[in-house]
């Protein structure tokens, strides 16, 4: 696409250049060369400086992130092939990351699984053809499965949680479901597609249904947390637990809400499921300012940022776009990635390719984490660059 188009369709090739700049790939490989600092252990946060990771061990729903990073610049090497890397050994070092986690396959305990799996297993299955990614994202949806429950209709998230304020620890009187759920629904939907059993497809579909129901506010903005009555199916409470307040819109909940939605359009191609994400997606982008998107829209300015919210909701968005065959959100991505790019880039000496993002602030947590580089804000910055070039963007 030509400069002058892309300016009428409310794109910047300033900033996407700056989006697609080998440096961000070079910080990922740097890190992947070096061994963690405990077998099996996955970069999650840096420190305040970005300038150093902490590790967490596979089961930490984050695990999937780092080998994803490798397997989006995999991805775009063979489709855009780029000097200087080479793709058979960017595959190589990718599939030594995800065999670290290959074990999670079976992992009963988190509905995280799909983030765990997915950004390693489809792209490796996607990119390079490899049968042995069907078997594992499989025994994956067998493992969400579990957490299934008929009668609520929802997948269960969390089994318990805990800030300073409350406590919900029953599993036989608590049923809880956060938004976050809705971006681990594709890992059931490929399922279907691999085995030709529309068991799992019929799971995610019906959980999107409820959510939709129960997780969602009249003006499209969400809840972060649902808990059910499991005897009733009822909702007993809307909660927040990483956000400001109960009442108010935690911005990365609103991100995995559009996005997740967008991605079950994608596999259902029911206009109901698109209506919604681009509902969702129009009360995200009402709610940024100048580009830049807070850890919470109902919190105190000024306040911290969350860049990881801001790169979810970019590639969702660009999803929808892509889906809806326009350039509906392509101003509003723009705007949030100029920001970001001014705003969040990293010195070459970080671990990361962003700072400023904010794992949990609220009030009550157990722990508070802000001003951090996240590995999924990496993983999703990649993803919206995979994006913009698959689009003509770039």
């Amino acid at each position: 696409m030509d400069d002058a188009t892309l300016k009428s369709y409310g794109g910047d090739r300033e900033v996407f250049n700056a989006v697609l700049s080998t440096s961000a790939i070079d910080k990922v490989l740097r890190v992947a060369r070096r061994e963690p600092p405990a077998p099996g252990t996955f970069p999650h946060c840096t420190n305040q400086g970005a300038s150093e990771y902490i590790y967490e061990p596979s089961k930490w729903w984050t695990s999937g992130f780092f080998p994803g990073s490798l397997w989006a610049i995999c991805e775009r090497a063979s489709k855009h092939p780029m000097d200087g890397y080479n793709l058979d050994e960017v595959v190589k070092l990718a599939r030594k990351w995800s065999g670290r986690i290959e074990q999670e396959q079976y992992n009963t305990e988190t509905h995280d699984i799909g983030f765990m799996i997915m950004p390693s297993f489809q792209r490796d299955l996607e990119v390079t053809g490899a049968k042995s990614c069907e078997s594992v994202i499989v025994n994956a949806a067998e493992s969400l499965l579990t957490r299934w429950n008929e009668h609520v209709g929802c997948i269960r998230s969390w089994n318990r949680t805990q800030t300073h304020l409350y406590c919900f620890d029953c599993k036989d009187t608590d049923f809880l479901v956060i938004i976050d759920n809705m971006m681990n629904l594709d890992l059931l939907y490929s399922a279907s597609l691999i085995t030709g059993d529309s068991k799992f497809a019929n799971v995610a579909t019906r959980h999107t249904e409820t959510t939709l129901k129960h997780h969602f506010r009249k003006d499209s903005s969400t809840y972060h947390l649902i808990v059910y009555n499991p005897v009733t199916a009822t909702p007993k409470i809307g909660l927040t637990h990483q956000g400001y307040e109960n009442k108010s819109t935690w911005s990365r909940g609103q991100a995995w809400a559009l996005y997740g939605l967008a991605t079950v359009y994608k596999y259902t191609n029911d206009q109901k499921f698109l209506e919604a994400a681009m509902r969702a997606a129009d009360y995200f982008m009402s709610r940024v300012d100048d580009g830049v998107v807070y850890w919470d829209f109902d919190a105190p300015r000024p306040c911290f940022w969350d860049v990881s919210a801001a790169m979810i909701a970019c590639s969702g968005m660009l999803l929808i776009d892509q889906l809806h065959g326009s350039y509906t959100y392509l101003p509003h991505v723009t705007a949030i990635l100029r920001a970001t790019i001014n705003g969040a880039l990293t010195g070459n000496d970080g671990c990361t390719i962003l700072d400023n993002s904010t794992v949990n602030n609220h009030e009550h947590a157990m722990k508070r984490i802000t001003n951090t580089g996240l590995v999924y804000a990496d993983y999703y910055f990649l993803e919206v660059g995979n994006r913009l070039l698959d689009m003509g963007l770039a």
